[in-house]
C-alpha cells in the first residue's frame, strides 16, 4: 500500500511540475494583448513572426506588440521603432522578402503583400514623434 501511495505521490508531483512549467505558454497562448522587448525570450519566440524578427532594426529604441482583435480570426503583430523616421530598410526588406507596394491601402500608411501569404504589413512614420511603427495583420495562425 506505501509503493501505491508513493508512486501516486510521484505522478501528482510530476504533475505539477508539468502544469507549473506550461503554465506561461497557457496564458500567452490566451492574452488578448502583449507588448515585449526582444530581451522577453519567452514572449518573443511565442508572439513574434520570422518576417519581424528578421526586419532590419531601424534604431536601438524598439518594442514588439501582440494583439488578437478578433478571437482566433484575426492578429496583429507590431514592431515600433523610437528615434528614426526613415523607413527605407523597411521597404528594401519587404522587396527582398517578395513583398509588393499596394495602390490602396485602409489606413493612412503603407501597405505591402506578397503573393505567398495572407498577410498585410503596414508601416508609417511619425515626424512628430519620432517614430516609425511597422504592423503585420494575419488572419488565423498561418506561419
Amino acid at each position: 500500500m506505501r509503493r501505491g501511495s508513493a508512486v501516486l505521490m510521484s505522478v501528482f508531483v510530476m504533475g505539477m511540475v508539468v502544469v507549473a512549467m506550461g503554465w506561461p505558454y497557457v496564458r500567452m497562448a490566451f492574452a488578448s494583448s502583449a507588448h515585449y522587448s526582444q530581451q522577453d525570450k519567452r514572449q518573443y519566440n511565442y508572439y513574434t513572426p520570422d518576417l519581424l524578427k528578421e526586419m532590419p532594426r531601424l534604431s536601438d529604441n524598439y518594442e514588439f506588440s501582440y494583439s488578437n482583435i478578433s478571437g482566433p480570426q484575426a492578429f496583429v503583430y507590431g514592431l515600433q521603432f523610437k528615434g528614426t523616421t526613415d523607413t527605407s530598410r523597411i521597404r528594401d526588406y519587404l522587396l527582398s522578402r517578395g513583398y509588393e507596394k499596394q495602390k490602396q491601402c485602409q489606413t493612412k500608411a503603407e501597405c505591402w503583400r506578397s503573393s505567398q501569404n495572407q498577410d498585410v504589413v503596414s508601416f508609417y512614420s511619425l515626424a512628430e514623434l519620432n517614430m516609425v511603427s511597422v504592423e503585420l495583420y494575419r488572419r488565423g495562425h498561418n506561419e
